[in-house]
């Protein structure tokens, strides 16, 4: 992201901060997790996938490693946004434009899950590197990733593979 893009987002985050500071029963943590969530949403960097499920990578199989709609694969924030945004507006000021960027990114991976397992307590699921957060991007999207030729390419080999790979419990 260019400067000016950090930049921006940070004051509308800070003006988010004063208002919950200021008005917590208007500006709730719903309220700010919504207006939050809506600014981050569609940057290349945000709800980077970091793993998936063997139940989503069988679907994914099935459907020739394709997205297809109504398949019910959806991403499971690891960390509720919820938390998230509380660790962003607690302090007394807002973060600094490093901090905020820190805290969110830290916070804000996701696995690729089936129907049914996007819940409270997420299943184990198989890690992925995907430190630049290319694969499966949401840049661009109010909802969904890319799935190219280059995902489908990575989940062929992840599933042909998937005896070698061990699976990760989701953090506590």
């Amino acid at each position: 992201m260019n400067s000016d893009g950090a930049r921006t987002i940070h004051l509308v985050y800070s003006a988010v901060h004063q208002a919950y500071k200021q008005a917590p029963t208007v500006w709730t943590l719903q309220e700010c997790t919504r207006v939050l969530t809506a600014i981050m949403a569609a940057k290349a960097f945000s709800w980077r996938v970091i793993g998936i499920t063997p139940a989503a990578l069988d679907e994914f199989a099935a459907a020739g490693f394709y997205s297809k709609s109504r398949q019910g694969i959806t991403r499971a924030h690891l960390r509720p946004r919820i938390d998230t945004v509380r660790k962003l507006l607690l302090p007394d000021k807002p973060l600094s434009e490093r901090e905020l960027f820190e805290t969110w990114l830290a916070n804000d991976h996701t696995i690729l899950c089936a129907k049914g397992e996007n819940k409270p307590a997420i299943p184990k699921y198989i890690a992925i590197e995907n430190e630049d957060g290319t694969l499966f991007s949401c840049h661009g999207k109010l909802a969904g990733w890319h799935h190219r030729k280059r995902e489908r390419e990575f989940l062929k080999e992840l599933f042909a593979g998937r005896a070698r790979h061990s699976l990760v419990a989701p953090p506590v």
